[in-house]
């Protein structure tokens, strides 16, 4: 089963396919261009703006106290026969990141077992992630994640201000 190189849904039927990549949709197709030029963004620079991003103030508390990263947090909700689980990612600081995963904990631990079998199933599942991640120390370099996104930010940039210098005739 393949997933899509834009928000990483699974791809059971369909997709679509540009160049090496598959997207779920047309409008995750629609960021291929971004995509591409992320891919090319040189190493020096991807350093020099990661550890930019990692000193700066953090985007929820605006502290300047810990690194930036991307941090991840689990949450779990049912409703008899229903159950909808997720993994949600926040670019922020480390205290930020915890915050969010002991909200989650506890909004599995009041919402998630109501679902019959699934929310049984997930809801310790999903509460032993958020421990796991609340344990789990600091790292010391930027996660993989945090250099997409700053990676996919710059392309970003480029992309915009090449969309804006008119073209010569």
């Amino acid at each position: 089963m393949s997933s899509c190189d834009q928000c990483g849904k699974s791809i059971l039927f369909g997709g679509q396919r540009l160049d090496q990549r598959r997207y779920c949709s047309a409008a995750c197709a629609r960021i291929h261009p971004l995509l591409e030029m992320a891919d090319r963004v040189p190493v020096d620079i991807l350093q020099r703006q990661v550890s930019e991003w990692r000193q700066s103030a953090c985007p929820k508390c605006k502290r300047r106290d810990g690194a930036i990263d991307v941090h991840e947090h689990h949450r779990v909700h049912s409703l008899v026969l229903m159950t909808q689980w997720s993994t949600r990612r926040n670019v922020c600081c480390r205290r930020c990141g915890r915050r969010e995963q002991l909200l989650s904990t506890l909004y599995c631990a009041t919402l998630g077992w109501w679902g019959f079998p699934w929310g049984l199933l997930v809801t310790p599942v999903q509460i032993v992630r958020n421990v796991a991640a609340l344990c789990r120390r600091e790292a010391d370099r930027p996660s993989a994640a945090f250099e997409q996104i700053v990676r996919r930010q710059i392309a970003r940039h480029y992309l915009d201000a090449q969309a804006t210098v008119p073209a010569s005739p």
